[in-house]
């Protein structure tokens, strides 16, 4: 839904690197994504109520989820900047890397999820958890469920068992 809510559908996780400020629009951006990380030097506002406009593209629905109800209600209401050690600690981004290493961190990170964890059980979580913000427990557990007996069957399941039994790197596909 929306403007941006096609973030919200990619496969693939998505990272927003913020190595400077976020404000806006920039900031409503940076929620869609699945990850976000912080230079030590980032600073984030809403900004919206200091500009007499309401809480746009649905961060409304987003910063809650995000950070809780009264972080969400702090931030929109106020539209005072944050820096990144509180950003972290309310849970806006995930984790906050020093600016001088900050991209190579970032891309650490990135390459990480790319070496090691299976594409296919990435976007299938990440579905789950977007789903979840909208079902209850008992459709989630449902969906669960049918998920893990259809990861039984795939490729990316047997190349998990087999290279950790063969101690080697995965070579996962997706499948």
């Amino acid at each position: 839904g929306g403007r941006f809510g096609y973030l919200l559908r990619v496969r693939q996780p998505v990272i927003a690197a913020l190595n400077g400020p976020a404000a806006g629009l920039g900031l409503v951006l940076a929620l869609y994504a699945d990850l976000r990380f912080a230079g030590s030097d980032a600073k984030f506002t809403t900004s919206f109520a200091r500009r007499g406009l309401i809480a746009e593209h649905g961060i409304s629905w987003l910063l809650p989820r995000l950070v809780g109800p009264a972080h969400a209600l702090d931030l929109l209401l106020s539209a005072r900047k944050v820096g990144a050690a509180e950003a972290e600690r309310v849970g806006l981004v995930n984790k906050v890397f020093p600016q001088a290493t900050f991209m190579n961190d970032v891309m650490a990170y990135a390459r990480t999820l790319a070496d090691t964890v299976s594409p296919r059980s990435m976007a299938i979580i990440k579905a789950q958890v977007w789903k979840s913000l909208s079902q209850d427990f008992n459709q989630a557990l449902a969906l669960a469920d049918t998920e893990m007996q259809n990861s039984f069957g795939s490729a990316d399941f047997k190349e998990g068992v087999a290279h950790f039994v063969e101690k080697r790197a995965p070579a996962f596909t997706g499948a």
